[in-house]
């Protein structure tokens, strides 16, 4: 699905795990040594073992190997319609370009199709230390409201900062 002339918005597949491991150890948002989870998870959501878990990637429409940003979502276990947005990473030398923003609402748009049976609310996990301040920020700008703070959640003085948004009435059909 393409988006602007120079951005497209895709479901991420084979091919695409060393970019999207890339993305998130240059974005400072876990180590090399942390990332190997991923391989997992983006298996089981290509091989469809994960069902309802979804990657979509940003890519430059000129170059469609070239992975900018991602996004991983999923069904939140043991809630009723609701969503976590895991992942969302932007290559750093393409933040401030928009990427993140078309990410979210991408992610937003794929689970609103999905209807009301299905989903109802949105949830972002992200951490409470001033490194985290603009990440916070730009939650806040897309609608998404400060819904929980767990202190110490990540170590000691890293609290895990929950968003809300609800997407979908929870009578709508």
């Amino acid at each position: 699905m393409v988006v602007s002339d120079t951005l497209a918005i895709r479901q991420a597949g084979p091919g695409d795990e060393v970019a999207i491991k890339q993305i998130a150890v240059d974005t400072g948002l876990f180590t090399a040594d942390e990332v190997g989870f991923f391989d997992g998870i983006l298996a089981g959501t290509f091989d469809g073992s994960l069902e309802g878990h979804s990657w979509l990637v940003a890519t430059a429409t000129a170059s469609p190997q070239h992975i900018a940003g991602a996004a991983y979502f999923a069904p939140e276990l043991f809630s009723d319609r609701m969503w976590n947005l895991y992942f969302l990473g932007v290559a750093p030398g393409r933040q401030k370009q928009g990427i993140g923003v078309t990410l979210v609402e991408h992610v937003e748009q794929a689970l609103t199709q999905l209807g009301a049976e299905h989903v109802q609310t949105l949830i972002i996990e992200t951490s409470g230390t001033a490194g985290f301040e603009a990440t916070r920020a730009f939650y806040l700008h897309l609608g998404y409201d400060e819904e929980a703070r767990i202190r110490d959640f990540y170590g000691p003085g890293d609290d895990k900062v929950v968003f809300y948004k609800r997407l979908l009435p929870s009578g709508a059909a």
